[in-house]
């Protein structure tokens, strides 16, 4: 009776559509790579002068938030990769006002560019003119992760953050060689994971991870994504083992469209939580099915929750929506207090 209880106010995230009015702004990161002297051009000769934010820092677009708040702000349109995107979220999430905050637009100007891609944005240009045009937007409510004070809607301890560190180490030593340009973007990942992940991990035993329940109670999830067996009560272990990766998300994408998280929207109020017990190897075989969102093997462990305890034996590589975050040997994930209305393409 209580999974019953459990499963049924737990329903699916449901977008909803939202017309454009006259009370947005831009918030464009200038450091980002896609942002250049001609797209700045660009955003200014589309884009009100009083509406367009070029930020040179965290600080100074954490001031161009708080400034949009007091100005009232309904929408501001952030243009960068998933950090910057992330950094505009977690800017509202310090104002602590009472006031309703800004719904975040996202802008395609990254290079992973998950929340994009799942949003369905495209050309920044052409979107900020469908905007300008009063064209019907999608908006989506999302329930964000929390830890350490910060929010976001995807993060990972373990091979995929192992990946990230050894990509940016690969970056630093060969970013002003000739050839760095085949390197950058997917081939980069796939190059630092051939190259320095795998050969790394391939020598050590796999560190051990204990997961315990903090909040209400949780399910174990199947491939189809719909809960299976009785739920797990409210400091009970999730998962104790051998662990790989270990991965929480309320958005199914990482970057570049991998569909690494597939059950994320399916229940409002949980994130999904995901363990890979695979050697490198492993998960290189796995790649195909995991980029598809169609990964299934004994390996893998899915569940929906919303508030756990990680305890790992040993410090383990984290990122935070796509940035590395350094080692962590325990977190606390919970669901956000209040959820971000993303928008994006009709």
């Amino acid at each position: 009776m209580l999974g019953d209880t459990v499963r049924e106010t737990m329903q699916p995230l449901v977008p909803t559509y939202t017309l454009p009015d006259d009370r947005y702004a831009v918030v464009v990161n200038a450091n980002a790579g896609r942002v250049t002297p001609r797209l700045a051009r660009r955003l200014r000769s589309v884009v009100p002068a009083h509406r367009l934010h070029l930020t040179e820092s965290p600080e100074h677009a954490e001031q161009v938030v708080q400034h949009c708040v007091e100005q009232e702000v309904g929408t501001i349109f952030a243009g960068g990769g998933d950090g910057t995107i992330v950094g505009v979220i977690n800017s509202l999430n310090r104002l602590q006002t009472d006031a309703p905050l800004p719904r975040v637009g996202v802008l395609r100007l990254g290079t992973g560019n998950a929340l994009a891609r799942w949003l369905g944005s495209g050309q920044p240009m052409r979107d900020l003119l469908r905007w300008q045009g009063g064209m019907v937007h999608r908006a989506v409510p999302v329930s964000m992760v929390e830890t350490e004070g910060d929010w976001f809607p995807f993060g990972g301890l373990g091979q995929d953050a192992a990946v990230l560190n050894d990509y940016n180490a690969l970056k630093s030593e060969h970013a002003h060689q000739p050839w760095w340009p085949l390197l950058k973007g997917v081939s980069g990942y796939f190059a630092a994971a051939l190259l320095k992940t795998i050969p790394q991990w391939l020598g050590r035993e796999r560190p051990r991870v204990t997961v315990t329940n903090l909040g209400a109670p949780a399910s174990r999830v199947g491939p189809d994504g719909v809960e299976t067996g009785p739920p797990i009560p409210t400091g009970g272990v999730l998962y104790q083992g051998s662990c790989s990766m270990l991965g929480v998300a309320t958005t199914p994408l990482l970057g570049y469209g991998m569909r690494m998280f597939p059950h994320a929207t399916r229940r409002a109020g949980r994130f999904q939580l995901r363990i890979l017990d695979t050697s490198p190897l492993q998960s290189l075989r796995h790649l195909p099915a995991a980029w598809k969102g169609t990964l299934d093997t004994p390996r893998l462990t899915d569940l929906y929750a919303d508030r756990v305890r990680v305890v790992f034996d040993t410090a383990m590589p984290w990122q935070l929506a796509g940035e590395a975050q350094g080692y962590r040997r325990e977190l606390t994930f919970g669901i956000a207090e209040m959820p971000i209305t993303l928008v994006g393409q009709a």
